[in-house]
């Protein structure tokens, strides 16, 4: 884990989504937040990334990932046998993996009682083992090690680490230098671009996520925000920060710096930390994502672990390109929650963000109305709504390990 080193080992107070109490503002509106727009996007998503799905499976896919988290949370209270868990909805079956036939009998009939169709199985390691492991890959200095270069993921499907690597890598490797644990799969071929702008327009006037942020030079979204110690922090993408203390703003306003320690760009972390410095931006403890134009909905919550982001969760982007035109933001699919082939960053597929979109809050808007942030947007293979419509975030649990909300 890597956590931005003015929020490490702080108790922390978290808002989840930008925030704003510049008086001039105050009258922005609440969006109507039946959530339907997103509801939408999200069977879209799922018909997009799965096109043989038909409309109504896609609709219980969507409906029932509130139910799945559920599941989840009664899992993850044992993580020493709890494995994860991964959706495919084209089956509609929930898979989880325990580590005991006890803990699969127990989770197969917790999966009943609420309605779902699961599949549990016995697996060699838990989740927090897989993540163990993978951690010593990245910080290794083995042959296995150096040509992985951070390319390290986890895959709940085969209860292993994955770890990325060309042809002629694979080739290199001297025999016995794979542990059993390790799949070794296909380095990326996609031509992956960083989705920084460096002149864009600005687009709104206050702090929420998904507003357009300036420094000199460059241009990224507003993603979700963190107290500690009465310190407010906003935070975008981790290649956003422009290797020195950088100035941010919206709309002309200033936001406050950004100082090289607390911009991470390494590994399946992508994330940057502004220090909030405007005292009215400061001031604030309601947490926003924009919706559109100048509508905003609160968030009330986030993935507080990585095994609690599955294979088959649908998530939305709110980030500056993201559906200007509409009342609702666009939603994707989870594909891999650690991909190795992109350094374990978690992928979703669907949409494909563009260039100014890195940083944006990627959200899940759960069936009865919450939003819970998952991570912020990083990168995608084709840079504005092309094909293949990739993209990756920066889940939160890699850097806000063990940290609290204050949601007042």
């Amino acid at each position: 884990m890597r956590s931005i080193r003015l929020l490490a080992g702080a108790v922390v107070a978290v808002v989840s989504a930008a925030t704003v109490a510049v008086p001039a503002y105050a009258a922005d509106p609440v969006a109507a937040d039946t959530g339907r727009e997103e509801t939408q996007a999200a069977i879209l998503a799922y018909r997009t990334v799965y096109p043989t799905i038909t409309e109504d499976a896609a609709k219980v896919a969507a409906t029932q990932q509130e139910t799945r988290k559920q599941l989840h949370e009664q899992l993850a209270k044992e993580p020493q046998t709890y494995g994860g868990g991964h959706f495919d909805p084209l089956s509609g079956i929930t898979h989880v993996a325990l580590t005991t036939q006890a803990g699969a009998d127990r989770a197969a009939e917790a999966g009943r009682a609420l309605g779902l169709t699961v599949h549990a199985r016995v697996v060699e390691r838990s989740y927090d083992e897989l993540e163990r492991l993978a951690d010593t890959v990245r910080a290794g200095t083995d042959e296995l090690a150096v040509l992985a270069k951070g390319r390290v993921g986890v895959e709940v499907s085969s209860n292993t680490v994955t770890v990325a690597l060309t042809a002629q890598e694979e080739a290199s490797l001297p025999k016995g230098a794979v542990p059993s644990w390790v799949t070794i799969v296909p380095a990326s071929t996609d031509s992956v671009e960083e989705d920084v702008c460096t002149s864009r327009a600005n687009c709104n006037d206050s702090l929420r996520a998904g507003l357009v942020i300036h420094r000199s030079g460059g241009g990224c979204s507003l993603g979700f925000t963190a107290r500690s110690s009465g310190v407010r922090w906003a935070l975008t993408a981790g290649h956003c920060g422009g290797g020195t203390v950088t100035n941010w703003s919206t709309a002309g306003t200033p936001i406050g710096p950004m100082h090289p320690v607390n911009a991470i760009n390494s590994g399946p972390v992508d994330a940057g930390a502004i220090q909030v410095t405007n005292a009215g931006y400061a001031a604030d403890t309601l947490g926003r994502i924009a919706i559109s134009g100048s509508s905003w909905v609160p968030v009330k919550g986030r993935a507080h672990t990585m095994s609690f982001i599955w294979v088959g969760d649908v998530v939305c982007v709110s980030a500056r390109y993201a559906a200007p035109a509409t009342s609702g933001n666009p939603c994707g699919v989870v594909t891999k929650t650690s991909d190795a082939a992109v350094r374990g960053l978690t992928r979703y597929e669907g949409y494909d963000p563009c260039p100014g979109d890195s940083g944006g809050g990627v959200y899940w808007l759960t069936s009865s109305g919450k939003r819970y942030a998952f991570g912020l947007h990083s990168r995608s293979t084709s840079g504005c709504n092309a094909t293949p419509r990739k993209a990756w975030f920066s889940a939160l649990p890699r850097f806000w390990p063990g940290l609290s909300y204050d949601l007042a």
